[in-house]
């Protein structure tokens, strides 16, 4: 792959999910050690990361007024009045005020591939009081034996012939998705190839983030 000289944010990602070759990584952090602003962008990353993983992937994907809620959350610089307050957990409050980061920092390349990714975090933060649940939980997957889930998101401009070609290499299949801001549940046939099938997805310049459902 190529890239500019004199902009390597767009290889912040690649970076920290490990996909750069010894030679790109000894230059990006020769760069990171002379260029504080792109390794606050690294660290800005890396927190994302760590916010999506602290989530319990078995918990149930949030109904449709919560995908309402968050759409309008987004598309405007205040949240909407509501009837009724519905109280936050404190995982959701500190995924929001990442949230607000990334607004902030949206200039950033690969911040505006990441906004999408922001979203879907916080579409998997269940709502309280909710007993009815959208067709992309982890527990409707888990449910059959035989087929192992995997969360993905794919780059919003990935080519539909790429991720085609990206399920044939791990032999899976999409069974779940993409939901409203493009999250994806890829299944695949045996659990033992569960560890080589994510490894893949990761390293595909296509993937943003691919964590197995538990």
């Amino acid at each position: 792959m190529t890239h500019k000289d004199n902009d390597k944010s767009d290889l912040v990602p690649d970076y920290c999910n490990n996909r750069l070759n010894a030679n790109e990584k000894a230059v990006f952090e020769s760069r990171l050690r002379e260029d504080h602003e792109l390794l606050d962008e690294c660290n800005d990353f890396q927190g994302f990361q760590k916010l999506y993983r602290q989530i319990d992937i078995a918990e149930p994907s949030p109904s449709d007024a919560i995908f309402d809620r968050i759409s309008r959350y987004v598309s405007s610089h205040h949240k909407a009045e509501r009837k009724a307050p519905v109280k936050s957990s404190p995982l959701a409050d500190s995924i929001r005020n990442f949230w607000q980061q990334v607004r902030e920092s949206i200039a950033v390349p690969w911040m505006l591939a990441a906004a999408q990714a922001v979203v879907i975090v916080l579409l998997l933060v269940p709502a309280p009081r909710q007993d009815r649940y959208a067709t992309l939980s982890a527990t409707e997957v888990a449910a059959n034996a035989e087929n192992i889930g995997i969360n993905v998101v794919f780059r919003p401009n990935a080519p539909e012939a790429d991720i085609r070609g990206l399920l044939h290499t791990i032999q899976g299949s999409v069974r779940g998705g993409p939901s409203t801001e493009g999250r994806y549940v890829v299944s695949i046939g045996s659990r033992s190839d569960l560890d080589k099938a994510v490894r893949t997805l990761k390293q595909s310049e296509i993937v943003l983030f691919a964590e197995p459902v538990y």
